[in-house]
């Protein structure tokens, strides 16, 4: 039987070229149905450098939408033949750095549950560093990134039912220009959403 990533990962390339011809022809999401005054909105980081903090340490008052963002989701990886070796980067294929111990599935789907609608969990991209290395964005192309970051987050986000994602890259490489960096990021924000795995 296929693993769970094996499929991801054959439904992603199934799709891809539909998503590309999505994407590049610019689809725009559907306008929100929803009516009536709108609440205060709330965002809060969590589970950065592993500091033990629970979704429920975090108080949620009923009439506000609180956004639980979990930081950070990286594409490095260590090496695991040289433990020593810093972090490289994996061109889109992202690794879970949060606190995974207290920030696990089963608590995040506690917290929406224990809501009232009004808790929704997002993770991070980048962010500043990665084991004391700067988290710096890297592609190899926009392609390769783009369908590299589209499966692996894939899992992580069905794995741990979230609804969004937020950006926080803070360093870029030398070939990675802004346009390269918007392009890669637009790709995958359309396809993401295109393919029903995030809300926001």
């Amino acid at each position: 039987m296929a693993s769970r990533a094996q499929m991801i990962t054959t439904m992603v390339r199934a799709f891809f070229p539909f998503l590309l011809i999505f994407v590049v022809h610019g689809a725009t999401p559907t306008a929100s149905a929803a009516s009536g005054a709108r609440r205060p909105l709330f965002r809060e980081y969590i589970g950065a450098d592993n500091k033990n903090v629970t979704l429920a340490d975090v108080p949620v008052h009923p009439g506000v939408d609180f956004h639980f963002i979990l930081a950070f989701a990286i594409d490095y990886a260590a090496d695991p033949a040289n433990a020593s070796a810093p972090p490289c980067p994996t061109d889109g294929r992202f690794v879970v750095y949060w606190d995974d111990v207290h920030l696990t599935p089963a608590a995040i789907a506690a917290a929406k549950h224990c809501s009232n609608g009004n808790v929704r969990v997002a993770l991070s991209l980048g962010g500043d560093t990665v084991l004391g290395a700067n988290a710096t964005f890297r592609a190899s192309s926009v392609d390769a990134w783009v369908g590299n970051a589209i499966v692996s987050l894939t899992d992580i986000i069905t794995t741990y039912g979230l609804d969004g994602i937020d950006i926080d890259y803070e360093h870029f490489g030398e070939r990675e220009t802004p346009e390269v960096f918007a392009e890669c990021i637009g790709q995958l924000v359309r396809a993401l959403r295109a393919l029903g795995v995030i809300s926001f």
